[in-house]
């Protein structure tokens, strides 16, 4: 079984999860990842577009430490933030497009298309 391996270029659902986020906790967000740096004892950076920040806010560095790591997602916990931000990151759908923010596209189209297109 491989592990979900961040690749620069695509994007990705993600959710950034801290108490800054106040009742809701959470704040989701399609990211296109630009780069990822190992930094060894499960700490990487990763240098991301974050797609809904406002605009000249939105490249974005974490410096991360994975908690969990599998086929289907990557929890990690910034080591910038205080408080504690933590990121979930998974294959980005086009149901969860939908269910996030509304946003239908065409059951042909594929999602990473589609946010190429709009960015």
């Amino acid at each position: 079984m491989s592990r979900l391996s961040l690749e620069p270029g695509r994007w990705y659902a993600a959710e950034l999860i801290g108490e800054e986020f106040e009742e809701a906790i959470r704040s989701y967000s399609p990211i296109r990842v630009d780069q990822v740096v190992p930094k060894g004892s499960r700490q990487f950076t990763l240098a991301f577009f974050h797609a809904n920040y406002p605009e000249g806010v939105q490249n974005k560095e974490y410096n991360l430490q994975t908690i969990e790591r599998n086929r289907r997602f990557i929890l990690a916990r910034s080591t910038d933030h205080t408080p504690p931000r933590f990121l979930l990151i998974y294959p980005l759908t086009a149901e969860w497009l939908a269910e996030k923010f509304g946003i239908r596209i065409g059951a042909d189209e594929d999602p990473q298309a589609w946010c190429i297109s709009r960015r």
